[in-house]
């Protein structure tokens, strides 16, 4: 608060003085036309502080919307690989997608199915199959009773 004061003081002193050093004329009108737009400029500041919109450089809120989406995809990812293991496999499963962001892109970083039947053969199935498909960090295991 004491900048914000300092900062309009210092801009009205400006005016004053520049405004009692100008000679009348033309360029007496326009100086005084700028410096008062530079005094109302500096005295609404705290009003557009109101309104702060998150730039996109900003890591703190492009971090926070990021983890949102990675949320989102990664419960529309795990839906569709139970549809996938299903119609692959006829083999009800409940999986895990866990999604990440870097490097400017979306990443599926690790694969967790769990299956409602425990047979080894399918479960060995479906970790190559998805090794296939380029998953990496893959768990496949029967659910336990």
């Amino acid at each position: 608060m004491a900048a914000y004061l300092a900062s309009a003081a210092s801009a009205i002193f400006l005016s004053v003085v520049v405004s009692l050093l100008i000679p009348d004329g033309r360029l007496n009108k326009t100086v005084t036309f700028v410096m008062r737009m530079v005094c109302i400029f500096v005295l609404i500041q705290p009003v557009a502080t109101l309104f702060d919109i998150p730039t996109s450089g900003s890591a703190k809120d492009a971090s926070a919307d990021y983890q949102y989406i990675c949320n989102v995809y990664s419960e529309h990812q795990s839906g569709q690989m139970e549809e996938l293991i299903f119609k692959q496999f006829g083999a009800e499963s409940d999986c895990l997608l866990e999604v990440q962001y870097s490097d400017g892109q979306f990443k599926v970083i690790s694969v967790e199915v769990e299956l409602v039947q425990k047979n080894s053969q399918l479960i060995d199935s479906i970790y190559a199959y998805l090794e296939g498909l380029g998953y990496i960090n893959i768990s496949v295991y029967a659910e336990s009773a």
